[in-house]
C-alpha cells in the first residue's frame, strides 16, 4: 500500500492537482482507473462545485473527458431524492460516499441509453465509484462551447435538431431533467451533456422535470427570434411519445 500510496501522489502533483481538490480515496481510484483504461490525464477543463471534469487521452483512440464527482461538495439531500424515486436504484443507502457513487453511475447509465437512442452526446466509455470517463465533445483537449456561448448560424436550424433529440429520449423513456443551454455544447450540431439528473418515466419527479427542460430550451431560443412550438404543445407531444 505504501508503493501504491506514493504513485498516487506523484502522480497528482503530475496532474497539478492540489491537496484538498480531491480526497485521498478519489485520487486512489482515480489513478486506478486510468492505469487500467490506460488514459493519461492532460489537463483541466472545468472545475465546479459537485464536480471536477479532466481533459485525457488516449494512445490510439484520442482525447477524453474525466468527471470526478466531489464527495464532500456534492449536495447530497438533494441526490438522495432524486435517486430514491428512480426504480433503477432502489438499494441505496443514506450514506454520502454511496449515493455520490451512485449518481456517478446514474449519468453513465443515461448517457449509454441516450447513446443507444441515437442522441448526439458524450459516449460512456467507463465509470469506478465517483469517477465516469466518456468521449471528449471538442478538439485537441479544449471543449467545444456551451450553445449560450456559441456562435450559431442557424438558430432555428438548431432548435429543429434539440427538439428531435428530446424526441428521442421521450421514445426511450429518458428525460434529461437539466436542459438548457449551458448543458448541451455546440461544435456544428448540438450534443447534450450532463445526463446527471436524467431520469425514467416511472420517477414522479420525471414530468415536471421534463416540462422544466422544455421551458428552459423554449426561453433561450425564443430569445433568438426562433419561431419556437408553444411549450403545453411540445410537452404533450413528447408525452404522447413517452407512453407508446
Amino acid at each position: 500500500m505504501t508503493v501504491k500510496r506514493k504513485k498516487k501522489r506523484e502522480y497528482a502533483k503530475e496532474l497539478k492537482i492540489e491537496r484538498g481538490v480531491f480526497d485521498e480515496y478519489t485520487l486512489l481510484h482515480l489513478y486506478k482507473l486510468l492505469e487500467k483504461t490506460r488514459i493519461m490525464a492532460e489537463s483541466l477543463v472545468k472545475e465546479g462545485k459537485e464536480s471536477v471534469i479532466l481533459a485525457g487521452r488516449r494512445e490510439k483512440n484520442g482525447w477524453v473527458a474525466i468527471k470526478i464527482y466531489r464527495i464532500k461538495a456534492c449536495d447530497f439531500k438533494s441526490m438522495w431524492k432524486y435517486l430514491v424515486n428512480d426504480q433503477r436504484f432502489i438499494r441505496l443507502r443514506r450514506n454520502r460516499r454511496f449515493i455520490v457513487n451512485t449518481w456517478c453511475q446514474r449519468e453513465y447509465r443515461n448517457l449509454k441509453l441516450a447513446s443507444t437512442a441515437g442522441i448526439d452526446c458524450p459516449k460512456p466509455i467507463a465509470f469506478n465509484e465517483n469517477i465516469l470517463i466518456m468521449s471528449f465533445i471538442g478538439k485537441k483537449g479544449t471543449p467545444a462551447p456551451m450553445l449560450i456561448n456559441a456562435d450559431i448560424p442557424n438558430p432555428k436550424k438548431v432548435y429543429e435538431r434539440v427538439v428531435e433529440s428530446m424526441k428521442k429520449l421521450a421514445k426511450v423513456g429518458l428525460v434529461h431533467g437539466d436542459l438548457s443551454p449551458y448543458n448541451i455544447l455546440f461544435m456544428g450540431k448540438p450534443f447534450f451533456i450532463d445526463f446527471s439528473h436524467g431520469t425514467m418515466l416511472r420517477n414522479i419527479f420525471a414530468l415536471e422535470l421534463l416540462k422544466r427542460d422544455v421551458e428552459n430550451i423554449n426561453s433561450y431560443f425564443s430569445k433568438l427570434n426562433v419561431p419556437v412550438k408553444e411549450s403545453n404543445t411540445l410537452y404533450e407531444e413528447l408525452i404522447s411519445l413517452i407512453r407508446k
